[in-house]
């Protein structure tokens, strides 16, 4: 019976519980480079100090709306690297995680697969 509880846990609560925590990961990571808001504010301008609305000739307009261009354009390329390099951590994260879980299904099995190994006398040639 405490064998049966223990397969029941790690098959029912135990991966509900593990593919939470796969979950969770995930979506720290994806917090920690926010993806969605760079996404939101790709065009946006990018440390933007002194070129905002200007009132005054038009060279000094067509300053400040050189200096926003400049600022967005720069905003969109850094936001894009942080973006693509998110995604390549995402990416690479979900691959590990899918290993991690195939290796929670397959955990269970590793000491049936040792004893019937055992009994019929198969060696590493290693050893």
């Amino acid at each position: 019976m405490f064998l049966v509880g223990i397969i029941s846990w790690w098959y029912g609560r135990g991966w509900q519980g593990q593919f939470d925590r796969v979950k969770r990961r995930l979506l720290a990571t994806a917090d920690f480079f926010s993806i969605g808001q760079l996404l939101g504010t790709l065009f946006s301008p990018f440390r933007q100090i002194s070129a905002g609305k200007t009132n005054g000739s038009f060279g000094m307009v067509m300053r400040a709306f050189v200096d926003q261009l400049i600022s967005r354009i720069i905003g969109a390329i850094v936001r894009t690297f942080t973006i693509l390099a998110g995604i390549i951590a995402l990416f690479f994260q979900f691959i590990v995680e899918i290993i991690v879980l195939v290796f929670w299904i397959l955990l269970p099995l590793f000491p049936v697969v040792g004893l019937i190994v055992f009994a019929i006398g198969w060696v590493p040639q290693w050893i």
